[in-house]
């Protein structure tokens, strides 16, 4: 079995946390949420949990 390159979840799951603030800063405060599930599956998959 071959050990796959995390290197693009870790990518995606810092740019997630980026999102998170960025709506957390700005007038449209009310959709932080809907990057909480990208951030919780990234990470995840970064850490070859699933």
């Amino acid at each position: 079995m071959e050990k796959k390159s995390s290197v693009l979840n870790w990518i995606l799951f810092f740019v997630s946390v980026a999102a998170f603030f960025v709506f957390y800063f700005s007038p449209l405060a009310n959709y932080i949420t809907a990057t909480l599930p990208f951030i919780c599956y990234y990470l995840a998959k970064a850490l070859d949990l699933i």
